[in-house]
């Protein structure tokens, strides 16, 4: 008994771990200072263009970076602070 309820939990935790975790964000909420869009452009240099080119945050509205940010947050593995300077420094930045 105690073996199947290790193995039910073991398989509930790897399937917890595999799902999408989905950051919801507001460019309401989004602190602009200048301290957050100077962290967030190299949070954005560093850990972004880590995978692959970076495009510029003039290309997307604010609208659209908050999406972007969303999927690509958790695979870039930036906390929670990390991502609300990546988010300044590309609303500021963004296509008006």
């Amino acid at each position: 008994m105690k073996k199947t309820i290790y193995a039910l939990c073991f398989v509930g935790a790897i399937i917890y771990s595999c799902t999408t975790k989905t950051v919801t964000t507001s460019t309401a909420s989004i602190n602009t200072s200048a301290e957050y869009v100077t962290k967030g452009k190299t949070v954005f240099d560093q850990r972004c263009g880590k995978c692959h080119g970076l495009p510029e945050a003039s290309d997307h509205t604010p609208e659209q970076w908050n999406k972007i940010i969303a999927r690509m947050a958790p695979k870039a593995k930036l906390n929670p602070e990390e991502t609300n300077w990546v988010l300044a420094y590309v609303t500021v930045n963004a296509k008006k």
